[in-house]
């Protein structure tokens, strides 16, 4: 869709974007994440604080102003919140054959993907077991009460989804090969739960091992011609602590209380996934200090903040339980960059911001990434895609949060093939890749920060430009749903873009103006509605972001699976809309999720569905109810 973008916007492009790419250095980012990786790849608490101290030293190396926030393990279980249950300490851990002969299985001392994240550790003289290798669920389920007990099972299946199945059986350890696809020699990452052990599986107690495809199908040829026993040691420690968010500054010279945020999570063992995203942090830091220094560009009127902490329990965290004056204003995800051409397919993807927030970033960041890569492409093309859920970019909430489009170097329809396994070293990272990435980061943290009234105006034009668009179809009239979802989404980035201007509302109320007009003149009359009583209802929402299904009970984790709605629907829930009508606008969610596209098409979802999501979410206490209203007309 074709609609002007801002001048400001264009002259960022042509004035920053040049100082920024000379500056942006791909081998010292290279040589940041070879450091970072040297401690995250442990996935061990205590190795985690030291990766805090080098981002601590890197940051103000790099000029920035930081900030550590510790957040605490473990809380109230069963709430739904993004809560660490507890932190957990690796310090060592073997496999050893005892017969029919004697070899090292493995050591997490040669390899920290041995150990699942969250195992339990065994007595300090180990725990001598004999092998059994079954890999389908249906075997485990026919074994009796105990038909596990003192031994060791090896299998191919996702022990993290069952887990309490195995332990029910009496197993005293378990140990995966499940492959990597393409890799048989690489060591998949594994965990019991992505911030401990969830809920439902919360009783089971496992000693968890992981093992190559390669080096399990060894073992399981062994265990086919003789009985095998094996010796485990696991010195591990769980324990209520604390998780540490880093704060790279780059203060604001006129409203420093005022931020955009850029993510990059650590606490992930992989050089993509995710070093190579806090890597680039540390460089935007250390390029924006430097530039600024030079005069090159000008100090931001908003301060930048470079936040690393552990994946969403850190960032999540960091926005519920840290004080600030504001909410951030905008800010962006980034998450695996800098792949190699010849690993990523040469993509380089801008996911937009979750379909509700303000969608003006989307062609913010896509303007820029088109600006730096005409001068500098290292065998890359821009891939324009919907918004995804990763967990972090969740944090878009509307409410609560802010819009933040995510970026990533990943394959069409899956990430890599080295992805989340001891194959994501930095042989899959390429210096100039990064620095594409980082000198994007840069200018479009950089644009946002330093926007003055005229750019915000600016971005408010082109907005509704966009949005008036997407309404212009000729003769034919549009479904009053889909107008009705294009006028939400101009009215949620009229109010974000307020947030950011001191000239008062007579801009954005002329905008809306124009907007509701364009809407009148192509809406189609809307046929009279009947729907249940139930879906009458005024859901509003009471907890900031979407429920964690690893810390919600079963039975509610349950039914909110069982709806097949997507989780940022709860975020429509804002007390003015009913459930009816969250109903309609989830229908277009899932078809206009590219922004330049419009909508492809309207997909509608159930009511009865939206209804037991949120009578599921109102049990669980992200929602209330307020009095039902007549739908009629």
């Amino acid at each position: 869709m074709s609609f002007s973008r801002p001048r400001s916007l264009q002259q960022l492009c042509r004035q920053a974007v040049p100082p920024i790419l000379r500056e942006a250095d791909g081998k010292g980012m290279v040589d940041a994440i070879a450091e970072i990786v040297a401690t995250d790849r442990w996935n061990s608490f205590d190795r985690f604080h030291e990766t805090t101290k080098t981002l601590v030293r890197r940051y103000e190396e790099a000029g920035a102003v930081v900030e550590v926030d510790a957040i605490q393990t473990g809380g109230r279980m069963g709430s739904g919140r993004w809560i660490i249950r507890e932190a957990a300490d690796v310090h060592a851990a073997t496999v050893d054959v005892v017969a029919p002969v004697k070899q090292r299985l493995l050591d997490y001392r040669d390899n920290p993907w041995h150990a699942v994240q969250w195992t339990s550790a065994t007595p300090a003289a180990g725990l001598l077991t004999q092998l059994v290798v079954l890999d389908s669920v249906e075997e485990i389920q026919r074994l009796p009460a105990d038909g596990l007990a003192g031994k060791t099972l090896l299998t191919s299946l996702n022990i993290r989804s069952h887990m309490k199945l195995i332990a029910d059986k009496g197993a005293a350890c378990v140990i995966t090969d499940i492959p990597v696809s393409g890799m048989p020699d690489a060591t998949p990452w594994t965990k019991f739960g992505w911030g401990g052990v969830p809920m439902g599986h919360s009783e089971a107690r496992l000693v968890g091992l992981v093992l190559s495809a390669r080096e399990g199908g060894k073992l399981r040829k062994l265990a086919r011609r003789h009985e095998v026993e094996l010796l485990t040691k696991v010195d591990a420690r769980k324990y209520v602590g604390t998780q540490d968010v880093v704060s790279g500054i780059v203060r604001g010279a006129e409203l420093p209380e005022e931020e955009i945020w850029v993510m990059a999570h650590s606490g992930e063992p992989g050089a993509l996934d995710n070093a190579s995203g806090v890597a680039l942090t540390l460089e935007v830091a250390r390029l924006l200090e430097a530039l600024i220094a030079a005069g090159a560009i000008p100090r931001p009127r908003r301060t930048i903040r470079l936040l690393n902490g552990y994946e969403c329990y850190g960032f999540f965290g960091y926005l519920e339980k840290v004080e600030r004056p504001h909410q951030p204003l905008a800010g962006i995800n980034v998450d695996s960059v800098g792949a190699k051409p010849s690993v990523c397919q040469g993509r380089v993807e801008w996911h937009s911001t979750i379909p509700m927030s303000a969608r003006f970033v989307d062609w913010v960041g896509e303007a820029v990434l088109r600006a730096v890569m005409r001068r500098f492409n290292p065998g890359y093309k821009l891939y324009l895609e919907p918004f995804r859920s990763t967990a972090d970019t969740l944090i878009g909430d509307p409410q609560y949060g802010f819009p933040c489009p995510w970026l990533s170097t990943h394959q069409k329809g899956y990430a890599f093939d080295a992805y989340h396994s001891s194959g994501d070293t930095l042989k899959l990272v390429s210096p100039g890749g990064m620095k594409l990435c980082a000198a994007s980061v840069a200018a479009y943290a950089h644009y946002l920060a330093d926007a003055d009234d005229r750019s915000v105006a600016e971005m408010a034009r082109s907005e509704t430009q966009r949005i008036l668009g997407l309404l212009e179809v000729g003769p034919r009239r549009l479904p009053s749903t889909q107008v009705h979802y294009l006028q939400e989404a101009h009215a949620t980035s009229m109010d974000q873009l307020r947030r950011f201007s001191s000239d008062g509302n007579g801009l954005f109320e002329e905008c809306a103006r124009e907007v509701r007009t364009a809407g009148i003149a192509v809406k189609e009359k809307a046929s009279r509605r009947r729907v249940p009583a139930d879906a009458r209802k005024i859901p509003l929402r009471t907890a900031p972001l979407s429920p964690n299904g690893d810390n919600t009970p079963p039975e509610i984790s349950a039914r909110i699976s069982r709806t097949r709605i997507s989780s940022w629907t709860l975020f429509w829930a804002d007390g003015r809309r009913t459930l009816a009508d969250i109903a309609e606008l989830a229908s277009w969610d899932e078809c206009d999720g590219r922004y330049s596209s419009g909508s492809k098409g309207y997909h509608p979802v159930d009511v009865s569905r939206v209804i037991e999501f949120f009578e599921a979410h109102a049990e669980l206490g992200y929602v209330s109810f307020c009095p039902a209203l007549s739908l009629a007309g």
